[in-house]
């Protein structure tokens, strides 16, 4: 059993639940570099580490944990290769001739300037790279990166039994939403951060062109001022910013909407999406989110948009509301082509990627 250690940021409850997966293959150690981000409620994150050893580099001597992984396994993972305390496990990696692989959740291939550079330095100095995708591929290429190095993984958020569960709850539609008090004959939902990058001013201006006896509700804390001003000015649909949730509580209002939207400026992922698709709803997103271009656009279950456009995002909103039939086949499509998009599948792919090394 390869010994591999994992360079990562903070212990989110889907990184978590894959990496104990991923210890059934490997004798997995993952460094992480905080217990959580300022950015994030701090009751989202997962500390209940079964199947893998996790140590925080910030409570030891991070230098010399890493200088100890180099000597002692067989292959590192970096997922945080912007970091300086990555560029120095690199070296001491390839100082004790170990392999490194880059791991991305996504990428768009975007100019970014002198940056490019930068990063195709960086990129260099790995040696495989673990891609979500085709979208992703593109990104990896843009910095010169040897295809044949690519190796592809299913980026998943659930497991088996969850997705199991999930279609199930879907279920109890209607029932849900009696117990949630929604009103509204149309549910759209969103989840996400209350953050510029996530888009939900243009959210708001979208709202303002849809009619109907809609009720849209956001979910993920109290938002930027200038996107409450905007909702106040909403007249044809009812909005509701709803705080963090339970886990639980957050299934329930899947499981209960009829619509999913995330107006991203960019994500280099966007694992909403596949929670979207795991309870049979229909997505709309940006041409700036890696999930709605690698799920939503392959599996024809939703709609992607330019980015920034409200106009765009109201109609595709529109049409749904007014297309049951239409939300219920692309719903049908979503649960298809999220269906391999498992822990297991997911732990699967990365053992066979390491097996190459």
């Amino acid at each position: 059993m390869k010994k591999v250690v994992w360079l990562s940021n903070a212990p989110a409850p889907y990184k978590v639940a894959f990496m104990s997966e991923l210890g059934k293959y490997t004798e997995l150690t993952c460094l992480f570099e905080t217990r959580a981000e300022k950015d994030r409620n701090a009751e989202w994150y997962d500390y209940s580490t079964d199947g893998f050893k996790a140590v925080y580099l910030p409570e030891t001597d991070s230098r010399a944990v890493i200088r100890q992984a180099a000597e002692d396994a067989d292959i590192l993972i970096d997922s945080d290769y912007t970091k300086q305390i990555a560029r120095y496990a690199v070296r001491m990696f390839h100082k004790y001739k170990k392999p490194v692989i880059m791991h991305a959740d996504g990428g768009l291939a975007v100019p970014r300037g002198p940056l490019d550079l930068l990063i195709r330095a960086v990129m260099k100095s790995h040696d495989g790279f673990l891609s979500s995708g085709e979208i992703t591929d593109r990104y990896f290429s843009y910095y010169r990166v040897n295809p044949e190095k690519m190796m592809h993984y299913r980026f998943a958020c659930a497991s088996t039994e969850e997705l199991a569960q999930n279609r199930a709850m879907r279920e109890r539609k209607e029932e849900l939403r009696r117990e949630l008090q929604v009103r509204e004959d149309i549910m759209i939902l969103s989840v996400g951060q209350p953050i510029h990058r996530k888009g939900f001013d243009i959210l708001m201006e979208a709202m303002k062109q849809v009619h109907g006896n809609i009720g849209l509700y956001i979910i993920g804390g109290q938002p930027e001022a200038e996107v409450r001003k905007a909702a106040a000015e909403v007249t044809g649909a009812k909005v509701y910013f709803l705080p963090f949730l339970s886990r639980d509580v957050l299934d329930e209002h899947y499981a209960a909407a009829d619509i999913f939207v995330l107006p991203t400026r960019y994500d280099i992922w966007g694992l909403v999406v596949n929670e979207a698709m795991s309870f049979g709803l229909p997505v709309v997103s940006t041409d700036h989110c890696v999930a709605a271009l690698e799920l939503v656009g392959k599996n024809k279950c939703g709609e992607i948009v330019p980015v920034g456009d409200a106009g765009a995002l109201a109609a595709a909103l529109q049409k749904r509301a007014d297309d049951p039939e239409l939300c219920r086949a692309e719903g049908e499509r979503s649960f298809a082509g999220i269906a391999e998009y498992d822990y297991a599948h997911m732990a699967q792919d990365f053992a066979e990627a390491l097996n190459k090394f």
